[in-house]
Formats: structure tokens, C-alpha cells, sequence
């Protein structure tokens, strides 16, 4: 019996050899990390200039519309995902690089979640100097990614005057703290600012779906708005 497990252990150390030496004749093949991938240039589908729209749920409502509205004259694309706070946005800039080739207009927006207290949170989810830092480098950033690029940063939407905070609570008044930030940096970075806020601040509580999204029309609306100050830049 001893014999006989010492034949059978000799089998599969010989079988594990010639699958090592196998492995090792193979030749190497280096995985290309997401990051490598993304930073590959975007094949042009036409002529027409493109437009970057980077953003949270507020951007998802609007963005077919400003597609929609400047069908013909350009080009609007924009990630898939919701790009949530200023931070996800500074650190997924890279994963969105492959979406546009040489983009005429970056237009990118946040606030909503930086300003929220998660579940209740006593602290927002970035504070207004953290924001502002954020903003700082997401338009350094942008600016190393796509030199010949209009910036243009789009301030935050208010909450639903009816006064609902939701489960992540943040209000109209801290809101208007993170833009006022938001619009100071990227001023001294020259960087040119859509108002939003301004824009829907008096809208009603009729063109809220909860306690901060826009209805379908509101949505339409906005997306047209955001669509005419754009097209001022092509």
C-alpha cells in the first residue's frame, strides 16, 4: 500500500510538471487595464462637432433632449451611468475618455450627491472646500484630456419647494452654498458657467417627480434650455 501511494504521488507531481512547463511555454499575454483601454481615441462617426455632457440623475433626465434639440449640428454624447459626486467624476474621467474623439464642448455638472447626508448623515458627503478642490481638478483635468475643449460647468438644481428632503436629505439653501463654490473656481479657471439653478429656482413644485428630479416635460424643458446655451459654442 505505501508503494503504491508513493507510484501514484510520483504521477502527479509528473502531471503537474508538464502543465507548469506548458504554462511557461505559452507566451505572456499582458491584460490591457481598463484605464490603457479608455485612453485609446474615440472613432469619429461625422463631421459634426461633439458635445460631452457629464453629470448626475439631473443630466440623465435632459441629456436625450439636448441630443434630441441639436440633432443635425452635433454630435452629444455623455457616460451611461449616473456620474453621481465630484469625486466619481474626478476619478472616472479617464473611463469616459474613449466616448468622444476631439470634443467641442465638455459641459459637466455635480452637487447633489456631494451635498447630501447619506442616510442621514450628521456631515455631507463632501464638504463645500472639498467641492470646490474637486472642481478645481475635474476642470484640470479635463483640460489634460481634451485641450481644445469649451468648459463649461453647470451649476445644481434646486430641491422640490414642497420642502421633501428624501432619504439622502440636502436642501435648497446648501445647495446654493456648493454652487456659489462651484461657480468661484471655475471662474478664476476661466471656465464659463450654466446657470441651472437660476434657470429652474422658481419652477414649481408640478415639475418635480420627487424630492429633486424633473417630470418628463420639466426635464424636456431643461434639456432645450441647456441645448440653446450649447449651441451658442459650436
Amino acid at each position: 500500500m505505501p508503494g503504491r501511494f508513493v507510484v501514484v504521488a510520483a504521477a502527479v507531481i509528473a502531471a503537474m510538471s508538464a502543465v507548469d512547463g506548458q504554462c511557461a511555454e505559452k507566451p505572456q499575454v499582458r491584460p490591457v487595464h481598463i484605464e490603457e483601454a479608455s485612453r485609446k481615441p474615440a472613432e469619429r462617426t461625422s463631421d459634426l462637432p461633439e458635445i460631452l455632457l457629464i453629470g448626475d440623475s439631473i443630466r440623465i433626465g435632459y441629456c436625450r433632449y439636448v441630443e434630441q434639440t441639436l440633432r443635425g449640428r452635433a454630435e452629444v454624447k455623455w457616460p451611461k451611468e449616473n456620474c453621481r459626486s465630484s469625486q466619481n467624476i474626478l476619478i472616472s474621467l479617464a473611463f469616459w475618455r474613449g466616448l468622444v474623439a476631439s470634443p467641442k464642448i465638455v459641459q459637466f455638472n455635480c452637487g447633489h450627491w456631494d451635498a447630501a447626508h447619506w442616510d442621514g448623515d450628521a456631515s455631507p458627503l463632501t464638504t463645500v472646500d472639498e467641492y470646490g478642490r474637486n472642481v478645481r481638478m475635474i476642470i484640470r483635468r479635463i483640460r489634460r484630456y481634451w485641450p481644445e475643449a469649451k468648459i463649461v460647468f453647470a451649476t445644481t438644481t434646486p430641491m422640490n419647494p414642497n420642502g421633501r428632503l428624501g432619504g439622502n436629505p440636502r436642501t435648497t439653501q446648501s445647495i446654493r452654498l456648493y454652487n456659489s463654490e462651484g461657480i468661484r473656481v471655475a471662474r478664476s479657471e476661466g471656465v464659463e458657467v450654466n446657470d441651472l439653478f437660476a434657470v429652474t429656482e422658481k419652477w414649481p413644485a408640478s415639475d418635480y417627480a420627487d424630492y429633486c428630479h424633473f417630470t418628463k416635460s420639466a426635464s424636456e424643458r431643461l434639456g432645450k434650455l441647456v441645448a440653446a446655451r450649447l449651441q451658442k459654442d459650436l
